[in-house]
């Protein structure tokens, strides 16, 4: 079933979630969960905790942290999320249900409606999830391989992208071709069987993100665009500065081929042990004017920059019958009110369900919902109540 939905692209939401041992949430129930999900709770309740159990459903690990031991329950050996997901109602298509069992030692265990997975990579796509949280906005001030990730993200959630096969394939030829170059003074017909594999897949992969960054600009300039327009409407109070959005293929003279430019390459890349060229160097380059972004916009405009690039991210899948999940940590505390409120204006716009988490329960309006259903729920002390 779970490939049948994949296929068609049916938007599915998060109408159940249970959860065993995760962090201070031993156990936890969230049923009748709507379209906007708010949770409130002081620091430490495990408010976030909700957010990253629904983050390992989708993707079997929390987005703060990979070592599971850190995870799981004090005292306990494993952690359990479950969840149920209810297509469109016009569908007429049964419910999922998903299940995920992280043991301390041991392998990840999955099921897809009583059926188990044979990789925890089947689960990818079933339920896409974007974060928004205080790390998301290293996104511009990050290292490239976060843009990367990024923009990754979304070409492996487009149909027929074929990123899925093509990054691993490109990735063991890298190894491979590394491995060589780092024994120094090779012949180079050795390196020619891998530098085939990784120019093949190479190009796939370059022309798989050259089209989503196509419609990932574009999205982006416009959702942008929209929220510098609401946040200056009588105030005109920061003026920010025209802002462009280019992507980089992962070697310096982009008028060369990879293959071409492996080649140029090899003699440097023999003295530095590893390849210099290709997609895994490639990034997303935010600038205004010559100076890169990150280096002179204001805080508060590089936290709405982060924010239209997770929406225009989700808005490109939409448009391609993929709907996300989003889960918002604490925006109040990185963004000020009327940003927060446009911020949630395209999520509402986007038809997407989300689970936002606060401090307090005023830093998330009921209006931002914009008729949307609306759940409340407080957290204290790993205990959840509705509210």
């Amino acid at each position: 079933m779970f490939a049948v939905l994949g296929a068609l692209g049916v938007a599915l939401q998060l109408e159940k979630l249970i959860i065993h041992n995760f962090r201070n949430l031993r156990q936890v129930s969230l049923g009748d969960l709507r379209e906007f999900n708010f949770i409130h709770g002081i620091n430490g309740s495990g408010k976030t905790s909700i957010l990253e159990a629904i983050h390992t459903l989708a993707l079997t690990r929390s987005f703060r942290s990979r070592k599971i031991d850190g995870v799981i329950s004090y005292g306990c050996e494993d952690l359990i999320v479950r969840g149920e997901l209810s297509p469109s109602p016009t569908t007429n298509t049964p419910n999922t249900i998903i299940g995920v069992r992280r043991p301390k030692k041991g392998a990840v265990l999955v099921k897809v409606n009583g059926e188990k997975l044979l990789t925890a990579g089947q689960l990818a796509g079933i339920m896409p999830v974007q974060v928004i949280n205080p790390a998301s906005f290293e996104l511009l001030e990050g290292s490239p391989s976060v843009r990367r990730q990024y923009l990754d993200w979304g070409v492996f959630h487009v149909k027929h992208s074929g990123f899925f096969e093509y990054w691993p394939r490109y990735r063991k030829a890298l190894q491979q071709r590394n491995s060589l170059l780092r024994r120094g003074n090779i012949d180079a017909s050795l390196l020619a069987p891998w530098d085939r594999e990784l120019v093949a897949m190479g190009v796939l992969i370059h022309e798989a993100r050259l089209k989503h960054f196509a419609l990932l600009s574009s999205a982006f300039d416009l959702i942008y665009g929209r929220l510098l327009s609401a946040l200056d409407v009588g105030q005109n109070q920061e003026g920010a500065p025209p802002l462009t959005i280019a992507m980089t293929a992962g070697w310096k003279d982009e008028e060369l081929s990879l293959a071409e430019s492996l080649q140029k390459n090899l003699s440097s890349d023999l003295r530095s042990g590893f390849t210099k060229s290709g997609p895994h160097r490639a990034d997303i380059d935010l600038r205004v004017g010559r100076n890169a972004a990150g280096d002179v916009l204001s805080r508060g405009q590089i936290k709405t920059v982060v924010c239209a690039l997770k929406l225009a991210q989700s808005k490109v899948l939409l448009d391609q019958g993929i709907s996300t999940v989003f889960l918002i940590d604490d925006l109040a505390a990185e963004l000020d009110e009327r940003r927060c409120e446009m911020v949630f204006k395209e999520l509402v716009a986007l038809n997407v369900q989300v689970f936002a988490s606060s401090v307090r329960r005023t830093d998330l309006n009921d209006s931002w919902s914009l008729g949307k259903t609306l759940k409340r729920f407080h957290v204290e002390h790993g205990q959840v109540s509705e509210c």
